[in-house]
């Protein structure tokens, strides 16, 4: 349905504010309950942080953004997967992975194990470790109390326990690996609510059987419903309990008895609600710190990395590449190390030009592989980068409904919980509306 379609008002029972994960599956659960609805996306693609793209070699596509999930553990984003034909292909675990630390010392180290560090540095690690696994284990996910926790940062929390520099730096590098910031800008307490929602640390961090990497989509097809691309929300009035006007930015006009927002949690103050939030979504708006995140795609003719024992993995704790992974596809012939530029250090590598960006992956990647093998580094086929913002409040304003991976109950902020999330709130819409949309 294109936009110059729409009639100036355009009413239906749902609008649904954002095309992401979370958004379609919410449409498509109402729909499927027989009311009737309409998507608007600002964008002029849907999938929210999910990205592919073919590369020029015609040898497959790349993901841009996000890409891992399990069957075991997350089966709500498996079974979408399987049902739209999209294949998946299982982490590489062979091989080991590069860290560097804080001192600029490399370490090789295999997977599931730590580099030999200094022994204060790893028991300050695994002391941290599992003081947070055992705090987050305590949490009722859906009955969070009022907690201590809340008051300080992930910073405070492990300069409080005297934590040494190495170790500080390695349990940041998780930090800005899961959530897409530094330290100091996270809420202890929001942290052990995240572990949890991904049953553990042990299970966020693993490519393993059971962890979070363990599997990548490798390509498929996603089908559209009623979605109108290029149509940011300007403004959401609630008339009054029964209605609200959603109008774009276009000047398009819908009149509908509930909305579902999917979009990111600060994203709140590009539109202008009538009557205003409540103060609590107001404040969290205000006070939420979009996570930062880029992806650089090295791909290569083939997987040079592999022939010298290693699995594409190079952390560095003071450098611009936060961590990366080997995201070859065998049987397309595609090999390629997914680097992820994360957090402050994301954000500041932002600002650089195109070629200093590239630069300054590539050089750092070489200067850890080292010099006999650097030179591989350079010799790329083709060179891919996005970037993209990642961070609500889940409960109901009126006829205003909030969803979105970080609402997720587990898996937050995967996958799999933007598809739980859509749910829920698909499911709020079609109870609160169970009567009257067979009227």
């Amino acid at each position: 349905m294109a936009a110059s379609d729409v009639h100036s008002f355009d009413s239906v029972d749902v609008v649904v504010v954002g095309a992401g994960l979370s958004g379609l599956q919410a449409a498509l659960d109402v729909q499927k309950a027989g009311l009737s609805c309409i998507v608007l996306e600002a964008r002029d693609q849907v999938g929210g942080k999910t990205l592919s793209q073919p590369l020029a070699s015609g040898k497959g596509v790349v993901d841009l953004g996000a890409a891992w999930l399990n069957e075991a553990t997350q089966p709500r984003i498996y079974a979408l997967a399987k049902k739209y034909r999209c294949e998946t292909v299982v982490q590489l675990t062979k091989g080991d992975g590069i860290l560097e630390d804080t001192s600029g010392t490399i370490w090789r180290y295999p997977l599931g194990g730590l580099p030999d560090s200094p022994a204060a540095t790893l028991q300050a690690v695994g002391m941290i470790t599992g003081m947070l696994e055992t705090e987050a284990a305590k949490l009722d996910l859906r009955n969070l109390p009022t907690s201590k926790f809340d008051k300080i940062t992930v910073a405070e929390f492990l300069q409080q326990n005297g934590v040494n520099e190495d170790a500080y730096k390695i349990i940041e590098t998780t930090v800005k690996a899961l959530l897409g910031v530094d330290a100091t800008e996270l809420s202890l307490f929001f942290y052990l609510d995240y572990i949890k929602s991904g049953r553990s640390l042990k299970d966020l961090s693993s490519e393993k059987k059971n962890g979070a990497q363990y599997q990548r989509l490798r390509q498929g097809e996603l089908r559209s419903g009623l979605l109108l691309l290029e149509s940011p929300v300007s403004h959401i009035h609630r008339e009054h309990n029964s209605t609200c006007i959603v109008t774009t930015q276009k000047g398009d006009k819908f009149r509908e008895k509930k909305v579902i927002i999917s979009i990111p949690t600060p994203l709140y103050r590009t539109i202008n609600f009538t009557p205003a939030l409540p103060r609590a979504k107001i404040t969290l708006a205000d006070s939420t710190t979009l996570g930062y995140y880029a992806k650089i795609v090295l791909v290569y003719d083939k997987p040079w990395w592999r022939e010298i024992g290693l699995r594409g993995s190079f952390i560095s704790v003071n450098g611009t590449v936060s961590f990366s992974y080997d995201t070859s596809v065998e049987a397309d012939g595609q090999y390629s190390i997914t680097c992820f530029i994360v957090a402050g250090t994301g954000r500041k590598w932002s600002i650089l030009s195109p070629i200093r960006r590239r630069k300054t992956v590539l050089d750092e990647i070489a200067a850890l592989v080292g010099d006999e093998n650097g030179h591989e580094v350079y010799q790329t086929e083709e060179i891919i980068e996005d970037e993209w913002y990642g961070n609500v409040l889940r409960s109901p304003c009126g006829n205003l409904h909030f969803v979105g991976t970080e609402t997720a109950y587990e898996w937050k902020g995967y996958m799999d919980g933007a598809i739980s999330a859509g749910e829920r709130g698909a499911e709020e819409v079609i109870r609160a509306l169970g009567k009257s949309a067979a009227t």
